[in-house]
């Protein structure tokens, strides 16, 4: 009978803590996809641009974002939308992005002749909710910029459509830029700033820094887990969040990387995986900062 009590114990402990391993895996799961929007507060015209609001839907999926189209403006004060950069702004944030000064480098761009499309990538600023993906699904709504450029309606008839496509991406915002780049061949150009070369390991480093109310300071055990039950629970791959495996596909067209030696997020070593990768094309045309 001893025996048998102890049997019983064991499979119950077993099923508690497996219960507990995959609630907690859940939980922040659910923390990784999910983000309560940022309210935006400036819009173009406090810096004293013209601008006009939009609706970019995603493409495949048709999620309705809300964006700004910025034209740009010439020397002798005309618009001009001959140039547009598409704008993606960074993971938790919006596109007006204060902690990263985007709407005032959007402005500059604009200043310098450059038409800017700006827009809030689904689940964070305006959009309606949708789990976040480190790029991997939010490179749709890159692409769905690209088509709105290409074929939507147009916020400046009289100025026509753009003859060249750029985009500038921060963070998460240049992970998604990427991979959108490398499916797209209508993105001509491309800057990416302080992109991650794979999101997972990124992840994997961060989820032991967070805390549950339970268990306090998230052991690393849990990492691996909470990735999975993203994929299972949500939908959300964030293992297939590799630029490094796609960039090179960006070759011949123009690249500029840029990275601070001091990033303590994004590890300067993505950066320069990310340039190996890129380089890896004899018709790669790559510039690093």
């Amino acid at each position: 009978m001893i025996w048998r009590r102890a049997v019983a114990g064991v499979l119950i402990l077993s099923g508690l803590l497996t219960v507990g391993y995959v609630g907690i895996s859940s939980y922040i799961a659910e923390q990784l996809v999910y983000e309560a929007p940022k309210p935006i507060l400036r819009t173009p015209a406090s810096l004293g641009l013209r601008f006009a609001s939009v609706n970019v839907p995603s493409r495949d999926d048709h999620i309705n974002l809300k964006g700004w189209f910025i034209p740009g403006v010439l020397p002798d004060g005309r618009l001009t939308v001959d140039r547009v950069i598409v704008a993606v702004h960074g993971t938790r944030t919006n596109r007006e992005s204060p902690g990263d000064h985007l709407l005032e480098l959007t402005a500059a761009l604009a200043r310098h002749g450059f038409g800017v499309l700006s827009f809030d990538v689904r689940g964070m600023g305006e959009p309606p909710p949708a789990p976040l993906s480190m790029g991997n699904l939010e490179q749709r709504d890159v692409l769905g910029a690209v088509d709105f450029l290409r074929s939507g309606a147009l916020p400046f008839p009289e100025l026509g459509r753009p003859r060249i496509i750029g985009g500038l991406g921060i963070s998460m915002g240049a992970a998604t830029l990427l991979l959108a780049a490398a499916r797209e061949p209508a993105i001509r150009a491309v800057v990416s700033d302080s992109a991650y070369a794979d999101a997972a390991p990124l992840l994997e480093r961060e989820i032991p820094k967070r805390t549950v109310a339970v268990v306090g300071r998230i052991p690393g055990a849990f990492a691996p887990s909470a990735l999975v039950m993203a994929r299972v629970l949500y939908g959300v791959d964030l293992f297939d969040a590799r630029p490094v495996g796609s960039i090179a596909r960006i070759a011949p067209r123009p690249l500029l990387l840029i990275h601070g030696a001091a990033d303590d997020y994004v590890p300067i070593s993505n950066f320069e995986q990310l340039d190996a990768a890129a380089t890896s094309p004899a018709s790669s045309h790559v510039t690093t900062w």
